[in-house]
């Protein structure tokens, strides 16, 4: 089972695909950029991460329930904001913010 997702961070394109033979594969702007090859995901630990520069470090945490989901962080000066959530609906102005 192969699960996609994408979204937008402060103009930077990125994509999340996770399967159950390859891994979780982590790509920001077409560029691959980290892997996790975790048979099991838990949540609560960061799964990949890149860093975005001035932007902060991308962090995705999987959130396994029947199959898995994530959550994307932007961490910066000791300060995480949830950026994309696969299961969470992020307020308008939160998007906002983000874009």
């Amino acid at each position: 089972m192969r699960k996609t997702w994408s979204f937008e961070v402060k103009g930077r394109s990125i994509k999340v695909v996770n399967s159950w033979l390859h891994g979780a594969k982590l790509y920001v702007d077409g560029d691959f950029k980290d892997h996790d090859r975790s048979f099991f995901a838990f949540g609560g630990k960061v799964l990949l991460s890149t860093n975005l520069g001035e932007l902060g470090i991308l962090e995705i945490e999987p959130r396994a329930f029947v199959t898995v989901e994530i959550d994307v962080y932007l961490a910066r000066d000791g300060k995480r904001q949830l950026v994309f959530s696969s299961t969470k609906r992020l307020p308008l102005s939160q998007q906002r913010d983000i874009r």
